[in-house]
């Protein structure tokens, strides 16, 4: 009994100190300003065995914003040649660190602690493992400031000396981060939230965001995601997930498109959505989370 109570004591205890855990605002902050697509000019390092004139990385939310996935590839006169590069940023509350892994094309797995420094640059330390077992670890030493993002690569040796490969300077590209109207999914109005749950689980669908007390629920089954609604919405919606709702609605204003709902977009930061409907009466919702 005594030994009972000592672990529901202790289980207890660890679950109040994991509540009271949280994201450094600096990581955030990291996470927030990288969301978009980056590009770089690699004229520099062009050649025969590397013909491309730039380089693009794609960076988005992960669930709830906890984390951002990323990619890296090669561009050809601005037509993308392929992804060499998938990337995870998360912070690890184990380790009470910032974690950024990655995955090659060639099945070279890199992973390693990301640290602040001073002038908001960060510094990411990496140790990589390729399918024939080979380890090297590599080091970025990044700024991003004022929308511009300079990173610098190291080849880091087995007594820690830093030796400097390549830099680079990314831009962030505007058009895109403002007009991509991001994920898309379907927002239905159902009768019952717990009758339609259980019914596209049937089909594979699992819950990833949402309160069935609340009667709204997000359910995803490999690329494909809906959402269900109770008295929320008067009927189905296409729903449409962007960076930057703000920017779309206002475009969208420009263009003589009449928006019938809006909230935050008044706002500088945070969430934000605004509705219209088409031609036909369907409404579309964009909403950025």
């Amino acid at each position: 009994m005594k030994t009972y109570i000592v672990t529901i004591l202790f289980f207890c205890i660890t679950n109040i100190t994991m509540s009271q855990q949280k994201i450094p605002d600096w990581f955030i902050k990291n996470m927030e300003e990288s969301i978009g697509t980056w590009i770089t000019d690699n004229s520099k390092y062009q050649n025969e065995k590397e013909p491309f004139d730039h380089y693009g990385m794609d960076w988005e939310w992960g669930i709830r914003k906890q984390s951002i996935t990323g990619r890296l590839y090669g561009l050809i006169n601005g037509q993308q040649q392929g992804v060499f590069w998938e990337f995870r940023q998360y912070w690890d509350f184990a380790k009470n660190t910032g974690i950024v892994a990655q995955y090659g094309s060639d099945g070279t797995v890199g992973i390693g602690p990301m640290e602040v420094k001073e002038g908001n640059q960060t510094e990411l330390t990496q140790e990589f493992v390729s399918p024939n077992g080979a380890k090297n670890i590599h080091g970025h030493k990044s700024t991003l400031k004022e929308g511009i993002l300079t990173t610098t690569s190291y080849d880091i040796s087995n007594d820690g000396k830093w030796e400097k490969s390549r830099s680079y300077v990314w831009n962030i590209d505007k058009q895109t981060k403002n007009t991509d109207l991001g994920t898309f999914s379907m927002s239905l109005a159902v009768k019952d939230i717990k009758v339609s749950k259980n019914f596209y689980e049937k089909l594979g669908f699992e819950i990833v965001d949402g309160n069935l007390d609340q009667k709204w629920a997000i359910l995803r089954n490999g690329k494909s995601k809906i959402g269900l609604f109770q008295g929320m919405y008067p009927s189905n919606t296409l729903t449409f997930n962007p960076k930057d709702a703000r920017n779309i609605g206002k475009e969208a204003k420009a263009k003589g498109i009449t928006i019938t709902m809006v909230n935050g977009l008044d706002k500088k930061e945070g969430a934000a959505s605004f509705m219209i409907t088409d031609p036909d009466g369907n409404p579309i919702l964009v909403d950025q989370h």
